[in-house]
């Protein structure tokens, strides 16, 4: 029965997860003893040379290798070609035939597993399911009890927004306090945040704070002048918004520059704003094409951030373009996209006017703890109190 049920979670698609979450829960990896692989050294040379490929940037040539021995079950050829299928390298991104890999592949003792448990909870982040953040957190326990120390982010952030559980600050820290210890520079910034927060009595400590700051910001320099697009992006990210160190914009631009061409999207996407900034007073044209480009490789915000351009008409781009963004930006998912496209369903603008569509996306914004989605879904909640709906919108609401 576990063998059969298995497959068909495999073959789900990502919109249908009722009988997946059930699944998961019930049948829970972790507790049964994990399928141990063969080791052959003809495709360990193989799995070798995809590698190399990979590293040349020859991407659809690796994914071929990759493909051919994950259609043998070979858990790490299973755990490369989701990773490809899900980030889009080489082929159009499919999370659904990626988390099909990655569910097959976790199955293994091998050693990603605990990295694919950790992608399987990134997979179920991003999903559309009223429980996917439960499932998500359960996946992301699974990581960090397999040595995926990266995992400990994800749940401390889980606790701190109350994602899929109560919030639970003191949880949150918990879990920081082990990504801190891995190292991890992105947990010792959103940590800092969360020990200058003045309401959190117990956990408040701005010398901390300030400590754990210039401990990532040296890290990352580290990183970022070896190469590294993600560290360029959050030194950016930490010399713009100058809350925790003092601001320093052309220092900020310089290093999401650096991101931007380094491949990052989300340092695309913010370099990008960047130039469209007063202080900034650069040529638009570049801006959009930087997010132009991001939104092609699948970043939410950038296919927001064109929407919204589109739907007030700046930087010469029409009207109409809008809806393909939001719409673009709502299959990520993005909290951003699922608001605006919820607005416009509700207020009939470019759209046919539906308020059960409205309710709906919004209530996927509100799952992804997103706060304008929040406030929009609590718009249209009020105003369904005092108007009359029929009972398949009040159904909706309800749920």
């Amino acid at each position: 029965m576990a063998a059969k049920l298995m497959t068909f979670r495999v073959l789900v698609p990502l919109t249908i997860l009722t009988v997946i979450v059930v699944a998961i829960l019930y049948f829970n990896t972790a507790s049964r003893p994990a399928k141990n692989s063969s080791w052959d050294p003809v495709v360990n040379e193989e799995m070798n040379q995809a590698k190399t490929l990979q590293k040349l940037g020859k991407l659809k040539e690796a994914l071929v290798i990759y493909e051919r021995h994950a259609a043998e079950d070979h858990p790490v050829a299973m755990f490369y070609a989701a990773k490809f299928h899900s980030r889009g390298w080489g082929t159009t991104p499919n999370l659904t035939l990626a988390r099909g890999y990655y569910l097959k592949a976790v199955e293994y003792s091998f050693p990603y597993r605990g990295e694919t448990a950790y992608e399987l909870g990134r997979l179920f982040q991003r999903s559309k399911g009223e429980d996917c953040n439960v499932v998500a957190m359960e996946w992301f326990r699974n990581a960090l009890k397999w040595q995926y120390v990266k995992a400990a982010l994800q749940l401390a952030i889980h606790y701190e927004k109350g994602l899929g559980v109560e919030p639970d600050p003191e949880k949150a820290s918990e879990f920081y306090e082990i990504a801190v210890a891995a190292d991890n520079e992105q947990a010792m910034i959103k940590y800092a945040r969360l020990l200058t927060n003045q309401e959190l009595y117990d956990l408040f400590d701005p010398d901390k704070a300030t400590t754990l700051t210039l401990r990532a910001l040296r890290h990352l320099e580290r990183k970022a002048n070896a190469g590294s697009a993600s560290a360029a992006k959050l030194i950016g990210r930490l010399y713009r918004d100058g809350d925790q160190i003092p601001q320093d914009l052309d220092k900020a631009q310089k290093w999401l520059r650096q991101a931007a061409h380094l491949g990052s999207t989300g340092g695309m996407h913010d370099y990008a704003h960047m130039l469209l900034s007063e202080k900034r007073k650069a040529s638009p044209n570049e801006a959009i094409g930087w997010l132009k480009k991001a939104a092609k490789m699948g970043h939410g915000g950038s296919m927001t951030a064109l929407g919204r351009f589109h739907l007030k008409e700046q930087y010469g781009l029409e009207k109409e373009g809008a809806v393909h963004w939001f719409e673009a930006g709502s299959e990520v998912p993005h909290g951003g996209s699922l608001e605006e496209l919820a607005r416009l369903h509700h207020q009939g603008i470019l759209v046919a006017r539906d308020k059960e569509k409205a309710i709906k996306l919004a209530k996927r914004g509100q799952r992804l703890g997103h706060s304008g989605s929040i406030k929009l879904l609590a718009e249209m909640m009020l105003e369904s109190s005092t108007s009359e709906l029929d009972q398949t919108t009040r159904n909706v609401i309800r749920r």
